[in-house]
């Protein structure tokens, strides 16, 4: 269902300017007559007293998902709030986990078990392996959630780079916020609230190891805190350490399982160490080898050194190499944190501030050693003393060899694993003023400025350098016996490291001012307004060697690894206001009515400006119970990565609408068939090559994705039940000009029904001088605006805190339970909107590749206990069942079910006052359950590693000491 704003905007606008015209008047007559009392909160039939009115004014803060200072605990944004006692008594010694659990997160999102995807780097934009967690609001992925701190974006959404020691709470905005943080906060925002109050000194040790006596992470943190009448300084030193896990310490993901006719199957590549080896039927045969349709078999090395021709056999399909076992399940990590928060007060009315951050993360991940072969240009000729075959094996025929052209490939353990080194720096500072307009004023400011920068360094060793490897081989490096260490040594000159560096930095200045503009009936109308100017660039380097030639789609080393270089930037200015309007207060039927009207104007140097408002209803027909409703514009202007990432090679499966047509055919297409002979075969799948971009690469423009949320709720707090609150929320969020990297399959079949298609200049074929003509030699699929994405369903949320209660005489304590549960009722992607057939997908309750785990129900349940010096939680997280659509090839048509999980996990924690020390002990999957297996259709673990506990039952300890 769409709403449709148009005059709700204009009536917002209006609202908002005649507000904003009032404010030189209303502040001048505040700072001009000092005599008048400040204008009152509530609709009273007096004016409020000044020293209410003061304290109002100092306790009121800026809530996340508004920009009105208030002291109301509920508004109209729902907010879920996570407070340091719930991140201390996760005993995890980073954000990323604590954060990933909440049920509104969901869909595709890394985590430090994210390893690699085969290894090398697809683009910029790949971390795996890099030690990072990310947020993934409602499902909509980590581009469309915003990380804040303070309310300041960070530039580097890496979570896990914020000691958990720095932040007071952090509050989970799950809709759409775009005019109050401007781009990126369609499924929502992240806000770390930083500590301000710390006083002393702490010293905090942890420790925990799994129950399969891995995974192991240690670390500390200290942090120290001081203030005065006019100042306030907090830092600290965060350290943690994590080693790595392989996935053959899991029976789940020992080896990569397939499904096949309802059986398991544990199989793995056919590129194996002893070769895959292409020979014609007149050598094959001695063997007793199956010859198949084109004359040839494969053998593979059987004894011997592969010299001789009796070293060999038959290869069996039994023969495979299990990549999975060398993959790390959890990645090697090594964090360093350091922050200080401070500010100072000038003047009654000035005060100055800095919160300053640093991090270091190393990280590591591996692959097994790299398949190599003739397909990545490997020749062997016929003529090398270790090839005792007679026959040259390469890629294509070699001119005057009539015994050429045979496939050869293997692994090239000899060389060693692949391993993915990442260094990680992030900084960031925010510094600024902020004051009022004297000291009887409402009106308050805030200038700041925040700069940030990240620069991520991978280094990838052993990976394949074709020409060194080519230079071994023909110096006599046997690749047909990489048993033999000597061997080994040899092809081991044929492998390099390349580094890829990303840098990413921002600066931004920002100016805010708010406070009362004038007394209504019903209570003081508020006003926030601001501007601000961001600068963000980008900076992408690959070594020389690892370079993708866009002519022949190669690099010196194997293609999995070739990168681009790329660079870009951008800046916005926008303009933003919103405003607070009392409608109603003690009359019947509306204890409170309030109005919040909000705008944002965003003029982005590459995709122009955009206008988006809100509108949100605060109702309170009765004490007990608020009303709440937010209609809001969204939008998310194109990244950098979207903007300028440069070429990365992808080898898709393409089907090819040209092959097998008449002359006549051909004509009618012949944009999308150019070259394509008649009644033609088609492509050889290994030749067919796109080229994944930014739009920017390839000549192409791109525009913001717009978008509307909408969401509707109640807040209960009885008066008759002290402790007690609970929400219900409606929401729904839906987008247009999804920006998304579009296929080579849809390329092609736009062009194909559509020659005056857009695409169409993306496909590149052989021409007639070739020897393939027609043959896809190349596609590029760069990111575009296209689709459509909306996504609905209910949140729900429960808290008691159970009175205090004696049982004769024994105290039992003090408990207090929470629920929140979020249930995903649509999400429908319509791919391609306006192509013949094209349809909307609801992928409500599935799993795939594309959006990941989009299951319908998740909920977490807590229950806290304390008493004296003890306290105790826990606490359960659910996940309900889901269907993993298939994707493998192997299965066509076949979806596989997935249960229900529940985890638990306890902790149990007791002071000693007397020496300023507590100690804390968890239990995390307390019943060791292992994640539900998904096959081909996970990742290289068999399972959905964003979502499910992959390391089992998990024990740890704290001790920390306050002095």
């Amino acid at each position: 269902m769409k709403y449709d704003l148009n005059h709700l905007s204009l009536a917002v606008r209006l609202a908002l300017t005649a507000g904003m015209l009032s404010v030189a008047a209303g502040v001048q007559a505040q700072v001009s007559t000092t005599t008048n009392p400040p204008a009152t909160d509530q609709a009273t039939d007096q004016a409020t007293p000044p020293s209410r009115e003061k304290a109002k004014t100092l306790n009121a803060v800026v809530v996340t998902g508004s920009l009105i200072r208030r002291v109301d605990v509920e508004t109209a944004s729902p907010v879920v709030t996570i407070d340091r006692e719930t991140i201390t008594n996760s005993g995890k010694p980073t954000l990323g986990y604590v954060l990933q659990d909440m049920p509104a997160i969901s869909g595709n999102a890394t985590n430090p078990s994210n390893n690699s995807n085969g290894g090398g780097v697809a683009s910029p934009l790949l971390e795996a392996g890099g030690g990072a967690s990310r947020v993934s609001l409602r499902g909509l992925g980590i581009n469309r959630t915003l990380v804040l701190v303070d309310g300041q974006r960070m530039v580097n959404s890496d979570i896990n780079m914020l000691p958990p020691d720095m932040i007071d709470r952090v509050d989970v905005l799950a809709e759409g916020a775009s005019t109050v943080y401007g781009s990126d906060a369609i499924g929502g925002v992240v806000n770390f609230i930083l500590r301000k109050d710390f006083q002393g000194v702490q010293v905090s040790l942890n420790d925990g190891i799994s129950s399969h006596g891995d995974s192991q992470r240690r670390g500390f943190n200290l942090t120290g805190g001081m203030s005065g009448d006019n100042y306030s300084i907090v830092g600290g030193l965060d350290y943690n350490k994590y080693d790595a896990t392989l996935a053959s310490r899991r029976d789940f993901s020992r080896q990569q399982l397939y499904l096949s006719s309802g059986t398991i199957i544990a199989a793995g590549s056919s590129s194996i160490p002893t070769g895959r080896i292409q020979l014609p039927a007149s050598i094959a045969s001695q063997y007793g080898c199956d010859i198949n349709s084109s004359g040839t078999a494969n053998v593979t090395l059987a004894t011997g050194d592969g010299s001789n021709l009796g070293d060999y056999r038959c290869r069996l399909s039994s023969d495979t190499y299990n990549y999975a076992a060398l993959n790390y399940m959890q990645t090697a990590q090594k964090r360093t944190n350091g922050f200080v928060l401070g500010s100072y007060d000038f003047t009654p009315n000035l005060k100055g501030y800095v919160n300053a951050f640093y991090n270091r993360t190393e990280s590591s991940g591996q692959d097994a050693p790299s398949p190599v072969g003739t397909g990545d240009g490997l020749i062997i000729s016929s003529s090398n003393p270790i090839n005792p075959f007679g026959v040259t094996f390469s890629q294509d025929p070699v001119p005057g060899d009539p015994d050429s052209g045979y496939n050869f490939q293997t692994r090239l353990t000899g060389a060693g694993t692949r391993v993915h080194s990442y260094k990680t720096d992030n900084a960031q500072i925010n510094t600024g003023l902020r004051g009022n307009f004297g000291q009887d004023s409402s009106w308050i400011w805030d200038a700041s400025i925040n700069y940030s920068h990240s620069k991520r360094d991978q280094r990838d060793t052993n990976e394949v350098d074709i020409p060194a490897l080519q230079a071994a081989v023909d110096g006599g490096a046997n690749i047909f016996n990489q048993a033999d260490p000597a061997v080994g040594k040899l092809l081991s000159a044929g492998v390099k490291t390349p580094i890829y560096v990303m840098t990413n930095s921002t600066k931004q200045a920002q100016f805010d001012a708010s406070g009362n503009l004038w007394d209504l009936p019903a209570g003081t109308m508020q006003l926030s307004v601001g501007t601000l100017y961001r600068k963000q660039s980008m900076k992408y380097t690959v070594s020389s060697f690892a370079v993708l030639d866009p002519v022949t789609t190669r690099c010196q080393i194997l293609q999995e690894a070739c990168g681009s270089p790329a660079s870009g930037s951008y800046n916005v200015k926008e303009f933003y206001a919103e405003t607070l309007i009392p409608l109603l207060a003690d009359a019947p039927g509306a204890q409170s009515l309030n109005i919040d009207l909000g705008v944002r104007t965003s003029d982005y140097s590459t995709s122009g400006s955009t206008t988006n408002g809100k509108v949100a209803i605060e109702w309170k027909p009765v004490a007990d119970l608020l009303v709440r409703g937010t209609v809001s514009q969204v939008f998310r202007a194109p990244n950098l990565n979207e903007l300028y990432d440069g070429r990365t090679l992808v080898q898709p499966n393409l089907n090819d609408p040209c092959v097998g047509l008449y002359a006549a055919e051909l004509a009618q297409h012949a944009a999308a068939c150019q070259y394509v002979p008649v009644n033609w075969g088609g492509n050889s799948p290994a030749q067919v090559n796109t080229f994944y971009s930014g739009a920017a690469t390839v000549g192409n423009s791109l525009k913001p994705e717009k978008g509307k949320s909408i969401d509707l709720g109640l807040v209960y707090s009885p008066d008759w039940l002290t402790g007690f609150s609970t929400s219900l929320d409606f929401w729904h969020i839906y987008l247009s000009d999804t920006l998304t990297a579009i296929t080579g399959d849809l390329v092609v079949s736009s062009c194909f029904n559509n020659s005056a298609s857009p695409y169409c200049g993306l496909i590149h074929r052989e021409d007639t001088t070739s020897r393939q003509p027609g043959q896809v030699f190349l596609i590029n699929t760069p990111v575009v605006n296209l689709g459509t994405l909306n996504t609905s369903g209910v949140d729900f949320t429960l808290r008691y805190k159970v009175p205090h209660f004696n049982m004769g005489s024994m105290d039992p304590g003090d408990f207090q339970v929470g629920l929140n549960s979020s249930y995903t009722s649509t999400y429908r992607n319509n791919a391609t909107p306006g192509e013949p057939g094209a349809q909307a997908i609801d992928y409500a309750g599935t799993y795939s590749q594309q959006f990941g785990n989009i299951s319908r129900l998740r909920g977490t349940v807590t229950l806290n206990w304390s008493k004296g010096n003890w306290n105790a939680q826990w606490q359960s997280r659910y996940i309900n069942s889901l269907t993993a659509l298939n994707t493998d090839a192997a299965i066509p048509g076949v979806n596989i079910p997935i249960a229900s999980v529940t985890y638990h996990s306890i902790q149990l924690g007791y002071a000693v006052p007397s020496i300023h020390t507590r100690f804390d002990i968890g239990v995390d999957n307390l019943a060791d359950k292992a994640p539900p297996l998904m096959y081909q259709n996970g990742s290289n673990y068999n399972v959905d590693v964003s979502t499910y506990d992959v390391l089992g039952r998990y024990y740890w300890a704290r001790a920390t000491v306050k002095f």
